[in-house]
C-alpha cells in the first residue's frame, strides 16, 4: 500500500474526528457528574438548614403548638417567638424554592418542602404569621405560596 500525503490527510482527519467525538463525550460525563454534585451538596445544605428549623421548633414546642392553633392567646414574648419559627420554616421553604428555580434541586426535593409547608399552613396561627409577613418575600414566592395553597379562613 503507497502512502501519499492525500491518504496521511484523511487518516488524521479521522482520527481528530474521533479523539474530538472521545473528548466531548468526556466533557458530557463530566458536567453530569458535577451537575449531581452540585445537587447533592444544595439537598445537604438544605437538609442542614430543616435541621436547625425543627431544633428551632422542638425548643420551643409549646410556643409553637399555641400559636399554630391561634397567635391571640401568646404572650407579646411567646408570639415573637412564634413569628420567629414561622419566619425560620419560610426561609428555608424559600431556599428551597429559589433553588429549584434555579435547577439545582429536582420537582421531586421542592415537591417535598412545598407539600411540607402546605400542612403547616393548614393551621390558622401559621397561616396568619405568614400574612403578616409575607411582604418580606419576594412576589414571585408569594405567588407560588399563596395560588398553591387552598384559600383559608383566617379567623
Amino acid at each position: 500500500m503507497s502512502w501519499d500525503w492525500s491518504t496521511i490527510t484523511a487518516i488524521s482527519s479521522v482520527v481528530g474526528v474521533v479523539g474530538g467525538l472521545v473528548s466531548v463525550v468526556f466533557l458530557i460525563l463530566q458536567i453530569r457528574r458535577n451537575a449531581m454534585a452540585i445537587e447533592g451538596s444544595t439537598v445537604q445544605a438544605l437538609m442542614s438548614f430543616e435541621k436547625d428549623v425543627f431544633a428551632l421548633m422542638a425548643d420551643n414546642a409549646d410556643t409553637y403548638i399555641k400559636g399554630c392553633a391561634s397567635t391571640s392567646k401568646l404572650t407579646a414574648v411567646d408570639r415573637l417567638k412564634f413569628e420567629r419559627i414561622v419566619g425560620a420554616q419560610m426561609s428555608l421553604t424559600y431556599s428551597a424554592f429559589v433553588q429549584f428555580e434555579q435547577r439545582l434541586i429536582d420537582d421531586e426535593v421542592w415537591d417535598a418542602y412545598f407539600n411540607a409547608l402546605k400542612n403547616y399552613m393548614k393551621a390558622p396561627g401559621f397561616r396568619a404569621s405568614w400574612t403578616s409577613m409575607e411582604n418580606n418575600y419576594p412576589k414571585s414566592f408569594r405567588t407560588v405560596v399563596n395560588g398553591g395553597l387552598p384559600s383559608q379562613n383566617m379567623s
